[in-house]
């Protein structure tokens, strides 16, 4: 398919960004704008264009209602007035212009990475300034394979067919489960959560002895952090947490080598000779459905893309399809959500809802798909799941309203940050609370004054809550994320109805 002369420019423009060499178009007329955009590209931003450049720019344009004679009206070809626009644009703004933030530059530079090979040093520092070096790794990472080794020299790695640990101290080789392996300051989760997140950039810093972009980024009702941005690579070298319990972790890459050649041995799988194997890998490669049935006992649902791995254990499958795990038991109770969960619907059940996260029971199944594309893999499963939205079946009137003080609400945000009130997350243990100390307005010694079986969450869609109580004075709590709407939101009552 051919592309808009617009889309071209568009993609010149940031492959020049990205310190990339660009494709010029087979259009004559769109190649001379991404070759004029090339050239200012190259220059110093301005106070504004010259005098003399508007001038002649004005006397080439027609003006709107203008009585000119025929012989003095003059028209620039296509490309040439479009080439004069681009130029006003670019000299008048600072390059870069719409698309070049330094934290889409890096969103995008970590998308196209191929490997690297580098030494995470992680520090931690309290509120009095005191710091102490707790961890040096070397890592490589390359596709789907990641391994680090650490001071002491365990050697933890993941090749996308097996994962393990080799501990030369113990002399042991760890077998561990191959799918959702998590790994600290993971390059592609950062720059998609400074990309979602309000951010700024605040400076610059020598990091490692490379200059680096301190950026500034505030989720919704939290503490700052700060990622440092490689200003050659565009690439994030530095991570520092917010203060959390008085707390701070630094993970700082010492050394970074992008796009470098790794050592095939790295992500070979090699016992030392003489060393125990020990199995936690429960779940054992098959070649195919009919034989992951024999071993789990299960008949399956199977996904309609075809898994890049099958694993299976009794009572269990586990299709891996890279970014996404479907994972299916054996339904042995009904369906017990997690209290920070959004409610949806399956047929016949609920459907439970967490970020990258969908759980089900279906067909004596218990279905759980977790990663990036949870809600398009479990729709393979079952198209008839519905998810939760926003504003359904919310009540916009409740009988009594509740002020609410928000510099309240996000300093109790804060503090469900740093790990203390987990129960803030839960929509009806905050409704419990409320309801208990509507009866018990002095406090409340010794048992409640309402048993907590009495509630029942009846609507969650992940921002707005409804919990229907039994006993007291109360029969509906209405409740809303008003600090960050995903799983780390802390739940406020904002209303309630009487009995």
């Amino acid at each position: 398919m051919k592309k808009s002369p617009e889309l071209e420019l568009d993609n010149f423009i940031d492959s020049l960004n990205l310190e990339q060499r660009p494709d010029y178009s087979e259009d004559k007329d769109t190649a001379e704008l991404q070759e004029t955009a090339r050239l200012v590209r190259g220059l110093r931003p301005a106070e504004g264009p010259s005098p003399m450049f508007t001038e002649s720019l004005y006397h080439k344009l027609p003006l709107e209602g203008a009585q000119l004679p025929k012989t003095r009206r003059r028209f620039l070809p296509w490309a040439a007035l479009v080439a004069c626009f681009l130029a006003i644009a670019l000299i008048v703004s600072p390059w870069p212009l719409r698309k070049q933030d330094i934290v889409l530059a890096m969103e995008q530079t970590v998308q196209q990475l191929q490997n690297y090979h580098g030494t995470m040093e992680k520090i931690s520092s309290n509120q009095a300034g005191d710091k102490q070096v707790y961890e040096n790794v070397e890592i490589w990472s390359e596709g789907n394979k990641y391994a680090t080794r650490d001071a002491e020299g365990t050697m933890t790695v993941n090749n996308g067919e097996q994962h393990w640990t080799v501990q030369p101290n113990l002399k042991e080789v760890v077998l561990l489960p191959v799918y959702l392996d998590t790994h600290d300051f993971d390059l592609r989760q950062e720059a998609e959560k400074a990309a979602a997140y309000p951010h700024k950039a605040v400076g610059q810093d020598s990091i490692a002895g490379r200059l680096a972009t301190r950026i500034q980024v505030t989720p919704p009702g939290g503490a700052s952090y700060f990622l440092w941005v490689d200003v050659e690579t565009k690439l994030p070298i530095q991570l520092q947490t917010a203060m959390q319990k008085a707390v701070q972790t630094t993970f700082t890459f010492v050394s970074f080598e992008p796009n470098t050649q790794i050592p095939t041995a790295i992500f070979s799988y090699n016992p030392p000779q003489g060393y125990k194997i020990i199995d936690k890998n429960q779940d054992k490669q098959v070649k195919d459905i009919a034989e992951a049935s024999q071993i789990s006992g299960l008949t399956p649902i199977v996904p309609k893309e075809i898994p890049q791995k099958i694993m299976a254990n009794k009572n269990r499958i586990v299709f891996d399809c890279g970014d996404t795990v479907v994972t299916e038991t054996l339904a042995s109770s009904p369906l017990v959500l997690a209290p920070t969960a959004s409610l949806g619907q399956a047929p016949g059940g609920q459907l439970e809802v967490l970020t990258d996260s969908l759980r089900w029971q279906q067909d004596g199944l218990e279905i759980k798909v977790q990663g990036k594309r949870a809600e398009d893999l479990a729709k393979q499963l079952n198209d008839k799941l519905v998810l939760p939205q926003a504003g359904q079946g919310i009540s916009p009137t409740p009988a009594q309203e509740v002020t609410v003080d928000m510099e309240v609400e996000k300093r109790n945000q804060q503090q469900v940050d740093a790990g203390s009130s987990p129960w803030q997350l839960d929509p009806t243990q905050v409704a419990f609370t409320f309801v208990a100390l509507k009866m018990s307005p002095g406090g409340i010694n010794g048992n409640p004054p309402l048993a907590y079986t009495s509630l029942k969450l009846t609507t969650n869609t992940g921002k707005e809550a409804i919990v229907q109580v039994q006993e007291g004075p109360i029969k509906t709590v209405y409740l809303k994320r008003l600090v960050r709407q995903d799983d780390t939101g802390i739940w406020t009552v904002v209303g309630y109805d009487p009995k």
